[in-house]
Formats: C-alpha cells, structure tokens, sequence
C-alpha cells in the first residue's frame, strides 16, 4: 500500500473514533442523568405498585434493568478506568462493533494500562486482532459473549491482557491459527494474516508471550513481563 494511501485510511479511522467516542460521551452523559432521576423512576415505580398495574410495573421494570445494564458497561470503558488513550478508543471501537452484532461484550480493567512494557502500537495491534477474532468467533454462537481482562499477574511480574470468548469448539489444532494464511471463513483473500501478525510481534518483544487455551471458552492471553 503507497504511503498516501495509508495516510488516507488512517485520517478515516481517526474520523471514525473520534465520532465513536463522542457517541459513548453521550451515552456517558445519559447515564449520569439517570442515577440523577433515581428518586423519580422509585416514585414513578410507587404509582405503579399503588394502581396495582402489574403490566406497567413490568413494563418499567425492564427498561431499568436495560438502562443499569447499560450503566455498568459504559462504566467499564470509562476513560478513567481504561487510562491508555490508545487502548480506550480501540475498546470503544470494538464494543460499538460487537454491540451491532448484539454480541454482550464485558470488560474488566483491574491494573494500571499505561504501566505495560509494551509500545502503544503493538498492544493495539495484537488486541485489535484477538477481539476481532473474537467477535467473529462469537457471532456464530447461540451464547454470544466476548470477555476482555486487564490485570497484573504478582507473582509472576507480569501484566496480563485477556481475550475469551464463546465459539463453536469446531477448532481441534490451536496452532494452526497461527499459520499464515489459515483461516476459518469461507472467503480465503486478504484473511489469515491477523493471529501470524501477532505472533510476529510476539517473536520480536523479549518480554512477550502468547497463551492460547480452548476450553468452554476460546481464550488468549497476552502475558508483558516487567
């Protein structure tokens, strides 16, 4: 690709993420707003349960839970939690895509994002794969469920990012995912690069490894040693 070119799709791209994070702001905003009205929605709630209207109690009952359920997502990809701007946008990203596909995506952020001995680039990169793996895994299963962790291994000094998700267990050989060229979809070109990409990273960063396990779930593990 001529280096115009590159520079065009990026342009695009960070077009495209500036738009999605001021739709998640919203979102954020939105929220707030609710936790604000919380004595309003419980009175609203007492009028129901005062008329004795079953149907409308339920009816309430189930927007709420939608709008907490949204609460604790949002919340997730706050960018106070997730404080690797890189890493925050990429997850916004991902989650907006998964969402379309109605893929219930949780994310969990229990270390310091900004401490990973890892460049901004490459932690993108391999990310942005396994969750796009991920996704792609998880839309063909009945369960659809993605689950991103980001937490530091004491032990073993070790910062760990972890991608699982739900798939059809039709794998048997997780080492050939790695195979330049291998692929799962039917449509061969321009697939098949995404988990060798990875694995060159991986080969190139000392301090790298990759853990990929499938059992119920469909795990990597990005292992950054300190």
């Amino acid at each position: 690709m001529k280096k115009n070119e590159v520079i065009a799709e990026l342009k695009c791209e960070n077009m495209n993420l500036q738009t999605e994070n001021q739709r998640l702001q919203n979102c954020y905003d939105n929220i707030c707003s609710f936790k604000h009205d919380f004595g309003n929605i419980m009175q609203a709630i007492g009028g129901y349960i005062e008329a004795k209207d079953i149907v409308g109690l339920k009816e309430m009952y189930s927007s709420i839970i939608q709008e907490c359920q949204d609460i604790n997502d949002v919340q997730s990809i706050n960018k106070n939690i997730i404080n690797n701007p890189a890493v925050y946008t990429l997850i916004n990203s991902k989650y907006k895509m998964a969402t379309d596909l109605n893929i219930n995506m949780k994310i969990d952020v229990l270390t310091d994002i900004t401490k990973f001995k890892i460049s901004d680039l490459n932690l993108c990169r391999i990310l942005g794969i396994l969750i796009d793996n991920a996704i792609e895994a998880s839309k063909k299963c009945e369960e659809k469920s993605i689950y991103v962790k980001f937490k530091y291994d004491k032990l073993n000094n070790r910062n760990l990012a972890i991608v699982k998700n739900t798939y059809n267990k039709e794998l048997t050989n997780v080492n050939k995912i790695f195979e330049k060229g291998f692929t799962t979809k039917g449509e061969k070109v321009n697939h098949g690069i995404g988990l060798w990409k990875v694995q060159q990273i991986v080969k190139l960063c000392k301090n790298l490894n990759l853990y990929t396990s499938s059992d119920e779930l469909f795990m990597q593990q990005l292992e950054i040693y300190n």
